[in-house]
This record gives C-alpha cells, sequence and structure tokens, in this order.
C-alpha cells in the first residue's frame, strides 16, 4: 500500500512541530510553522514515504526536518547584514620608532 501525507500527518504532526520548534532555538522558533510547512511539503513529492505504521517513520520525517533546518539557519546567517560599525572602522594610526602616535 502506497503511504501518504495524509496518513503520516495525524500521527506526527504534534511530535514533529516540538521537533522543529526545539531544533530551532529561541530565536527563530517563530519560523516553526513555516519549517514545519516544508517538511510536509517534502514529504508530499517524494514518492515512496514510510508508512505511518513503521517505527522508523518518525526518524526519516526528522531527518528531512534536520535538513530543512540547517538550510534555515544558513540562509538567515548568510542575509544577515555586516554591522555599521565593522564597515565604518576607524583608520590605523602610523606608530613612530618611541610607539607614539605620528
Amino acid at each position: 500500500m502506497h503511504t501518504t501525507t495524509a496518513d503520516l500527518h495525524p500521527r506526527y504532526a504534534a511530535r514533529l512541530t516540538a521537533f522543529v520548534t526545539a531544533r530551532l532555538g529561541r530565536d527563530h522558533y517563530r519560523q516553526a510553522a513555516e519549517v514545519n510547512e516544508q517538511v510536509w511539503s517534502e514529504v508530499r513529492s517524494y514518492p515512496h514515504p514510510p508508512s505511518a505504521d513503521d517505527p522508523q517513520a518518525f526518524n526519516w520525517l526528522a531527518e528531512r526536518a534536520r535538513k530543512i533546518i540547517a538550510r534555515h539557519h544558513l540562509s538567515v546567517r548568510t542575509r544577515r547584514p555586516q554591522h555599521a560599525h565593522r564597515a565604518a572602522q576607524a583608520p590605523l594610526l602610523a606608530a613612530t620608532r618611541l610607539g607614539v602616535a605620528a
């Protein structure tokens, strides 16, 4: 029998939400719903998901969630703007032989 998301979702939705929320951490937990939707979207597009009765089904879902969470953290880290104080550092002063600024 071919498993569908409709078979997996009722059994694992709450557990997957808790899993995703915990791994996003306190700075990103608000994106849990978005990440969950991405996981379920990937599950829907997967040709042969595990049976809802399979003891490894949640591990399979969690592995997909881990990959999406990693992509989320990577995208957040690469989108972060540079801090203004780093961009406008004061020029270094030239030192003399005595160590006093010239």
